[in-house]
C-alpha cells in the first residue's frame, strides 16, 4: 500500500498544527520575555521588553483600580465582617478570654510573674485602703455613727430612772472623747483593717474568671455575646469606612505589583493562569491543523 498520498495529505494539518502551536507558545512566552530592554547600538530593539515587563506600570495600576472598585469595595467587607460566622467568632474569642484566669491573663498581658503580681496587688490594696480612710475622716462617719448610738441610749432608758442622767449634756461629755479615740484608731490603724480584706477580696476575684466576676452582676454569658455582638456591629459600621478611606487600595496593590521582579511577576501569572496559557497554546495547534485540512479542502 502507498502510503506516500496519505502523508502528502496529512503533512499540511500537521505542519499547520507545529506552527500553530509553537507560533501562540512564542505569544504566550512573550508576555513575559526578553525580561530587560535589549539595545543594540545605543537603540532598543523592537518587541521587546516583553509584553508584561514593559507594561508592568500600567498593568499593576489596573489590576489596582479594578480590585477597589469592583472587586474590593466597602460594601463587600461590610457584608463579609457583618456574616453570622464572623460574628459567632468575635463573639467566641470574647467568651473564651472571658473564661480565662483573670490572675493569668493580667500577668500575660502586663509580661509579668505570679510574685510581680502579689507586690502589685498589696500597693494597690494599700493605696485604696487609705483612700477608703480618707473618705471616712472627711464624711465625718464617727460623728454620724456615735450621734445615733446617742440616739439609741437615750431611746433605751427614756422610760427607766437613767434617764436622768443620759441625756444630751451627759452623752456629748462620752461621745466628744470616744470620737477623738475612734478617729485616733481610723487614722492609725484603719488601712492595717481595711487591707487585709481588700487583699482576700482581690485575691478571690483574680483566681476566678471575667465570666464569674461578671455573675456577680446577673451578667451571664449570653448576654456577653449578645453585647459583643451589638459593639462589633457597631464598630464595623463606624470604623471600617473610616479605615478604607485612609487606606488607599489601588495604591497599595500597584506599589506591591511594581516592586515584584519580573521572575515573581511570572510566577505569579503563571500560577494562576497555567491552565488557561497551556489551553491558548493547544489552540493553536488545533486551529493550525483545522486551517490545513481546509486548505485542502480548497
Amino acid at each position: 500500500m502507498d502510503i506516500a498520498p496519505i502523508i502528502r495529505i496529512l503533512s499540511g494539518p500537521l505542519i499547520g498544527a507545529v506552527i500553530g502551536y509553537f507560533t501562540n507558545m512564542i505569544a504566550v512566552k512573550m508576555l513575559f520575555y526578553p525580561k530587560h530592554e535589549i539595545r543594540v547600538f545605543g537603540r532598543r530593539l523592537p518587541l521587546n521588553p516583553g509584553v508584561i515587563p514593559k507594561g508592568r506600570p500600567r498593568l499593576a495600576a489596573s489590576i489596582g483600580n479594578v480590585i477597589e472598585k469592583n472587586l474590593l469595595t466597602k460594601d463587600d467587607i461590610k457584608t463579609h465582617l457583618l456574616t453570622e460566622q464572623a460574628e459567632k467568632k468575635i463573639t467566641d474569642v470574647a467568651v473564651a478570654k472571658l473564661s480565662c484566669n483573670i490572675k493569668h491573663e493580667i500577668c500575660r498581658f502586663a509580661d509579668m510573674d505570679s510574685a510581680a503580681f502579689e507586690e502589685k496587688k498589696t500597693l494597690i490594696c494599700q493605696a485604696v485602703s487609705l483612700q477608703v480612710v480618707n473618705a471616712i475622716r472627711s464624711s465625718n462617719a464617727t460623728e454620724t455613727v456615735l450621734s445615733a448610738v446617742g440616739e439609741t441610749v437615750k431611746e433605751r432608758y427614756n422610760n427607766t430612772l437613767l434617764r436622768l442622767f443620759v441625756n444630751d449634756t451627759t452623752l456629748s461629755t462620752l461621745m466628744e472623747p470616744a470620737k477623738e479615740v475612734l478617729d485616733t484608731m481610723i487614722d492609725e490603724h484603719g488601712a492595717d483593717y481595711i487591707s487585709p480584706i481588700l487583699a482576700t477580696k482581690l485575691e478571690e476575684a483574680a483566681n476566678g474568671s471575667g465570666l464569674e466576676l461578671m455573675s456577680h452582676f446577673e451578667i451571664d454569658e449570653q448576654t456577653v455575646r449578645e453585647t459583643e455582638i451589638k459593639s462589633y456591629r457597631k464598630l464595623v459600621d463606624q470604623c471600617v469606612e473610616g479605615v478604607l478611606s485612609s487606606i488607599n487600595i489601588s495604591e497599595l496593590i500597584e506599589d506591591k505589583i511594581n516592586d515584584m521582579s519580573i521572575d515573581e511577576l511570572e510566577g505569579l501569572v503563571q500560577d494562576v493562569m497555567k491552565k488557561e496559557l497551556g489551553a491558548i497554546i493547544n489552540l493553536g495547534a488545533l486551529i493550525g491543523f483545522i486551517l490545513g485540512l481546509l486548505n485542502l479542502l480548497i
